[in-house]
């Protein structure tokens, strides 16, 4: 009697662990799959919980035990809403069997409606869509990596090539796969190397994606432009006490704001400030920077500052190719000071017609 109480137990035999939906269109809104589990024990089966992968899948299922040979019925239930493209998701069932734990897998590819397309794939390159124009890496200290991407869905009814243009030293994109049959979705691929990138501070470079139909059809070819941008940042986290003690500091005579007072329109105006090193290691002036403008222009006339030396930077205000009437732009000075590796200067004044 001991020996056949041990060996008592329930036992699933599933008769689908698998369903895919196929193609279907958004608007038509939620599907159901129904899989099926015989007990094929010698016990009472009970299904003790459902979990799913997220939310956009819901699980319903017999709370009642399942007696020896039943079979019972667990619905799987996917939401399309604002889900376009190739799905895949798992539900896991969990039972008193000794395994305990069913992975089932739905499929299925969801044609967006039209405000779906626009909401998710904002940005168009011919029938390719893609998430977003720009693709911001936010701050990199310089030597580190990072790599982020986009989704590109194919809106067509026909397979796209799809590439990219605009590789550098210091950024590597890719496109995998690059042919997307219709309704798919595809990724670029955008690995940053901080340790090559040109300039300290903001760095923004501009990538070309395009595609192209694998045949003649009613896909049309295209480009879009996607932007990357990066703050390039030095890395002071490994810095010991003493060269902590011993590292530059930047000092600027003329605070956090340089007046231009008021400028005839069609004038060039000059002023400068003075940049001393009040620390002990020597002072790299690693980037005089103002946003993209025309009619500012910013000289130092020198890069590197020893201890207790002076830089003089000079920037000169062209009136008559600012379109404002006021001047007030931010001209950000980038050293190796580990306590103020970025200092702000806003340049003000007033343009008179």
């Amino acid at each position: 009697m001991v020996a056949l109480g041990a060996t008592a137990q329930p036992q699933t035999t599933w008769l689908e662990r698998s369903h895919d939906f196929g193609v279907f269109m958004e608007q038509d809104g939620k599907v159901t799959c129904h899989m099926r589990v015989v007990n094929s024990g010698n016990e009472p089966l009970i299904i003790v919980k459902a979990q799913a992968g997220c939310g956009c899948t819901a699980i319903t299922y017999p709370e009642k035990p399942i007696a020896v040979g039943d079979t019972a019925t667990v619905n799987i239930t996917y939401n399309p809403s604002g889900r376009p493209g190739q799905f895949s998701k798992q539900a896991i069932i969990v039972t008193n069997t000794t395994a305990k734990r069913t992975i089932l897998e739905i499929t299925g590819n969801v044609i967006p409606t039209a405000a779906t397309l626009d909401k998710q794939y904002p940005l168009q390159a011919g029938s390719l869509r893609i998430s977003q124009q720009s693709i911001p890496f936010g701050e990199l200290a310089k030597g580190e990596n990072k790599t982020q991407f986009l989704s590109c869905y194919n809106a067509s009814t026909d397979t796209l090539l799809v590439g990219v243009d605009g590789a550098l030293p210091h950024l590597k994109p890719a496109i995998v796969p690059d042919t997307v049959p219709p309704g798919r979705v595809t990724a670029l691929t955008v690995h940053y190397l901080s340790g090559k990138a040109p300039l300290w501070g903001l760095n923004v470079d501009t990538l070309t994606v395009s595609c192209r139909p694998l045949r003649p059809s009613s896909a049309t070819a295209g480009s879009a432009s996607v932007n990357v941008m990066a703050q390039v940042i030095e890395n002071f986290k490994n810095l010991t006490d003493e060269q902590r003690r011993n590292a530059p500091v930047v000092n600027v005579d003329c605070g956090n704001r340089l007046d231009f007072g008021e400028m005839p329109r069609g004038e060039k105006v000059t002023r400068s400030f003075v940049v001393t090193n009040k620390g002990k290691n020597l002072l790299a002036i690693r980037r005089l920077w103002v946003p993209d403008r025309e009619g500012v222009a910013i000289k130092a006339d020198k890069l590197e500052v020893k201890h207790g030396k002076k830089a003089t930077v000079t920037v000169t205000v062209d009136s008559s190719m600012l379109q404002e009437q006021l001047l007030n732009v931010p001209l950000t000075l980038i050293t190796n000071d580990p306590d103020s590796p970025r200092f702000t200067v806003r340049l003000v004044g007033i343009i008179n017609n």
